[in-house]
C-alpha cells in the first residue's frame, strides 16, 4: 500500500458506524430471524442496535459526540447519525478539514474491539457476523481509498476459527487485527485470554505479522465504576477518563501472562491508552519482577519494560507529550490518533491540539510519534 502524505499525520484509532442494514443484506434471515444484528425502535422511541437478540447498552444508537456542539449530545436514531461516520467519501473530507493523512479503523456497532459480535454464544453466528464485517470494511472502506486502513475484528469464542479467520482477512488485505481483551468475560465458554490454550492464536498472528489490538473499554473488569450520583453529563466525561486508565492494567497483564515471552515477534497496540498512566504501571512492573517473579525462575527473565518496549505500542491524543514519557516508554512505541468520531476526539482541532501538545517535542521524535511509527508498523509505502 502507497500513501502520500499530505500533513505527516496518521491516526491510529478511529471508528467507522456500521450501517443499520450491514447484516440484514447480508446474511439469511429465514435462517438467522431476529438474531442478525439490526437496529431497532424501543419501547421510550429511540433506536438502538440488537445482536442476537439482546439490546446494546449505551446512551446513544451511535458515538459521534465529536460532531456534535455539544459532546454530551448524540443521536438516539439513525437519523440523525452524522453522514460522515458511516460514508468513507464523506469521512476523507473530515480528514482533509483536520489535516489528517490517514485513519485506521476500528469498529463501533460490532463493539470498539468487536466484544459484542464476541459475546455471541452460537458460534455459527458470531462466525458469519464476523465475515460480514471484516469484508464490508475492506470491500467498501479499503476500496475507497488507501488513506483508510483496514484492521479485521475475530470470532474469539473459537482460538480454532479466530486463528482461521485472522488468515483469511490478512490475506484480503486487513493491516491489523483486533480483539477484546477479556473475551472470556462475555463469551464463558473461552479460556481466560492470558491461558496458554490461545497460543496458537498467537502463532499465527505473530506468522501473518500484523498487529493485534486490545482497544480501551473492551474489558469492564479492568475499569473504574462510575459512581450512581453522577448525572449523565459528568459520568459520560468519567467514562473517557477511565478507559485510559484501565489499559495500564492490560499492559501489565500482558507481559506478565507470559504471552510476549513466548512469542517475542507478536507486536500488541493498546488503543485509547493515553501515555501518562505507561510511565508508571511499567515502574510498578519492573520493581514487582525484581522483588517477586525473577526468584520463581519461571521463565520470566526478561525486565518487563524491556518486553514492552520490544513489543507494546501505546497511543497519545488528549495530553502533552512531555520529556518523562517520551524517554520511559520510547518515542518509537508511541503512537498518535484523533478517535474520532467520539466524544474525547481532537477533531476539529487536530492541528491546534498538536501544536500544543507536541511543542516540546524535538522535529524527529514528532514525526515518529505522529506518522513514522505507524507507517512501519502497518507497512505503509510513503
Amino acid at each position: 500500500m502507497v500513501v502520500a502524505l499530505r500533513y505527516g499525520v496518521i491516526s491510529v484509532d478511529d471508528h467507522v458506524q456500521e450501517p443499520p442494514d450491514l447484516w440484514t443484506r447480508c446474511m439469511s434471515r429465514g435462517k438467522w430471524g431476529e438474531r442478525i444484528p439490526h437496529v431497532a425502535r424501543q419501547a421510550d422511541g429511540a433506536e438502538r442496535w440488537v445482536i442476537d437478540g439482546q439490546v446494546r447498552p449505551g446512551r446513544s444508537l451511535a458515538a459521534t459526540g465529536a460532531l456534535s456542539a455539544d459532546r454530551s449530545a448524540e443521536p438516539q436514531s439513525w437519523s440523525e447519525v452524522p453522514r460522515t461516520v458511516w460514508d468513507p467519501q464523506a469521512r476523507l473530507a473530515a480528514l482533509d478539514a483536520d489535516r489528517i493523512d490517514c485513519s485506521v479503523l476500528y469498529p463501533a456497532a460490532a463493539g470498539v474491539s468487536g466484544e459484542a459480535l464476541g459475546a455471541i454464544k452460537d458460534l455459527e453466528l458470531q462466525i458469519e457476523c464476523v465475515r460480514v464485517y471484516n469484508d464490508w470494511i475492506i470491500d467498501v472502506w479499503a476500496a475507497a481509498s488507501p488513506r483508510f486502513i483496514p484492521q479485521a475484528i475475530l470470532p474469539v469464542g473459537s482460538i480454532e476459527m479466530a486463528a482461521a479467520e485472522a488468515r483469511r482477512a490478512v490475506g484480503r488485505g486487513h493491516k491489523g487485527l483486533i480483539m477484546p481483551a477479556q473475551p472470556s468475560q462475555t463469551n464463558p465458554a473461552v479460556p481466560h485470554l492470558y491461558k496458554q490454550e490461545w497460543d496458537p492464536l498467537w502463532a499465527a498472528i505473530e506468522e501473518l505479522a500484523v498487529p493485534v489490538c486490545f482497544h480501551a473499554g473492551s474489558a469492564p473488569s479492568v475499569l473504574f465504576d462510575i459512581s450512581p450520583t453522577y448525572d449523565a453529563i459528568t459520568a459520560a466525561a468519567f467514562d473517557n477518563v477511565r478507559l485510559s486508565a484501565g489499559s495500564a492494567a492490560l499492559i501489565n497483564g500482558m507481559v506478565l501472562s507470559g504471552i510476549l515471552y513466548r512469542f517475542p515477534k507478536l507486536e500488541v497496540v493498546f488503543p485509547a491508552s493515553a501515555i501518562d498512566y505507561v510511565p508508571f504501571a511499567l515502574e510498578a512492573l519492573d520493581h514487582q519482577w525484581e522483588r517477586q517473579l525473577l526468584a520463581k525462575n519461571d521463565g520470566l527473565t526478561q525486565r518487563p519494560s524491556e518486553i514492552f518496549h520490544r513489543q507494546c505500542y501505546v497511543t497519545t491524543w488528549k495530553e502533552k507529550v512531555g520529556l518523562r514519557n517520551r524517554r520511559y516508554i520510547g518515542a518509537d512505541r508511541i503512537l498518535w490518533e484523533s478517535e474520532f468520531p467520539r466524544a474525547s476526539s481532537t477533531y476539529p482541532q487536530t492541528a491546534q491540539l498538536i501544536e500544543n501538545n507536541f511543542s516540546e517535542v524535538p522535529g524527529q521524535e514528532r514525526e515518529q510519534i505522529l506518522w513514522r511509527n505507524a507507517a512501519r508498523l502497518y507497512k505503509l509505502a510513503t
